[in-house]
């Protein structure tokens, strides 16, 4: 079975969570399926380090992609096309995957609006996938608000590089919240609510990680992960939840939305605030602080459920299916 990945989220530095979160699953996907992938690189885009793994390049841009891809599909011998993101060539031979992160334009309160052109090229490329998935639970109810395709709708959750367990660990470090500053991750709140925390407790200083001001490469990402006093994640909206995942494969104490995705991740495990009440926010980064060893090993227990490699693993059950119901 050949299988081809389409990195289109890969086009464009740096490299954040989705990408990163494709690119470990990939990985796994490679050494557990060793000459079976090829990925499919925008042209100009940073060539990954995946060793075995077969690298070709792609155009960008979404119509051109439309008319070369089938074509570029078709030379590989591909059975099977999977989209790192929803966008599928419409005309493929092979059977396509297309992969719902999120569809923030469906709910007010994630503060993102969409063109109608994007919605309609995300209904067609949704109705036109041989198979969707999803990251949560959530997302996957999202994708059938657009079309009534159950029986093609696969949740796969994301999954995490798991940490050497031996590795020492002293949390002497920030407060740390990962992800970008748009609205949905709520920045202006959380620093309000550190601000009131700090009024009756002793806290460690906040920190946001991410771009634009303060991106960090994986490395120094996982020094943070080992070393904070906690990750503060309360996003108004979420498709899933990697920094909630991470923080649980780490060991760190975790405060975060009371959200669907959120709770599929760390249910009974994390510290659940409305990501709306400043003082609920507040009063949870100190509970956090507290957080218990058993609650901590039960979240990297969770995590070990949720790791690259099971990821890998649902994605090659689910290419062989499709490979098999194409034929």
């Amino acid at each position: 079975m050949n299988v081809v990945f389409d990195g289109v989220c890969l086009a464009d530095a740096p490299i954040t969570g989705v990408g990163r979160a494709f690119l470990g699953a990939l990985a796994a996907y490679v050494r557990l399926s060793p000459g079976a992938a090829t990925l499919l690189l925008p042209n100009g885009a940073e060539r990954p380090s995946i060793e075995g793994l077969r690298i070709v390049g792609a155009p960008r841009g979404a119509l051109r992609r439309q008319f070369v891809l089938p074509r570029l599909l078709r030379d590989l011998g591909a059975d099977v096309l999977h989209s790192s993101v929803v966008a599928v060539p419409l005309r493929a031979r092979c059977a396509t995957i297309a992969t719902a992160h999120d569809l923030p334009w469906l709910h007010e309160e994630s503060g993102e609006r969409s063109s109608w052109r994007r919605r309609a090229a995300t209904g067609a490329a949704l109705r036109a996938a041989t198979a969707i998935v999803a990251p949560s639970r959530f997302t996957r109810d999202d994708v059938l608000r657009i079309v009534d395709r159950t029986d093609v709708v696969h949740v796969v959750p994301h999954g995490v590089n798991l940490p050497d367990d031996t590795a020492a660990e002293s949390r002497s470090g920030p407060l740390v919240a990962l992800g970008d500053d748009r609205p949905r991750k709520n920045r202006v709140r959380v620093a309000r609510a550190h601000q009131l925390a700090a009024k009756t407790a002793s806290l460690p200083p906040l920190r946001f990680v991410g771009p634009p001001d303060d991106y960090v490469d994986e490395a120094e990402k996982e020094r943070l992960l080992r070393t904070c006093r906690a990750v503060v994640q309360c996003s108004l909206f979420e498709g899933f939840g990697m920094p909630v995942l991470e923080a649980l494969a780490f060991g760190a104490p975790l405060v975060c939305s009371d959200i669907p995705p959120f709770r599929e991740i760390a249910d009974g495990i994390a510290t659940f605030v409305d990501p709306r009440d400043e003082r609920a926010i507040a009063d949870g980064i100190v509970r956090a602080l507290a957080t218990a060893p058993e609650r901590i090993a039960a979240g990297r227990a969770r995590a070990r459920e949720l790791s690259t490699a099971a990821t890998a693993a649902r994605w090659r059950e689910l290419h062989r299916a499709v490979a098999g119901a194409h034929r």
